[in-house]
This record gives C-alpha cells, structure tokens and sequence, in this order.
C-alpha cells in the first residue's frame, strides 16, 4: 500500500513537472527543456545509485536514504518557488 501510494505521488508530480514546462518555454522549445531534463535525471540516477552505495555501507541503515529521498522533493518544491516567476492568470473578457 505505502509502495503504491509512493508512486502515485511521483507520477503526479513527474505530470506536474511536464506542464511547468510547457507553460514557461516556446513551443518549440519543449522538447529541448524536456529532453535536457531526461539527461540531467539520467546523470543523477547514475551518481544517486553510487552515492547509495557509500552511504549504506558507511551507515549500515537505510534510514538515511529515505529521508534523503524524501527531502529531495521538498527541495526541488522549493527550487520551483524560486525560480519560476509568477506567471499570471488568464482574464477572459
């Protein structure tokens, strides 16, 4: 149950990430922003598993791990209010 609400929750925000996207950048812009998104995800994956690696046998608990991957989203939440401007709101006439 908690695995699957886990991944719920990562899908609406991986939907949310998409439209963001596709909200601030060009048209023919997105797929560019989206793809260098795809490759920075990749690149993370790769030092994020390594990185697992040293923490787990340096702690012997993978406590550490969840919080940080917990943390993560909070972070990038965070990076989101930051950095994206305001964009306005649509006013139909």
């Amino acid at each position: 149950m908690l695995i699957g609400l886990a991944a719920a929750s990562h899908q609406s925000w991986s939907a949310n990430l998409f439209t963001i996207v596709s909200d601030m950048f060009p048209k023919k812009a997105v797929a560019s922003v989206v793809g260098l998104g795809g490759m920075a995800g990749a690149i993370g994956g790769m030092l994020i598993a390594t990185a697992a690696g040293f923490i787990l046998q340096f702690t012997g608990s993978y406590l550490s791990l969840f919080v940080l991957a917990g943390s993560v989203y909070l972070l990038a939440l965070l990076a989101i209010q930051l950095l994206v401007p305001k964009i306005k709101d649509f006013e139909m006439a």
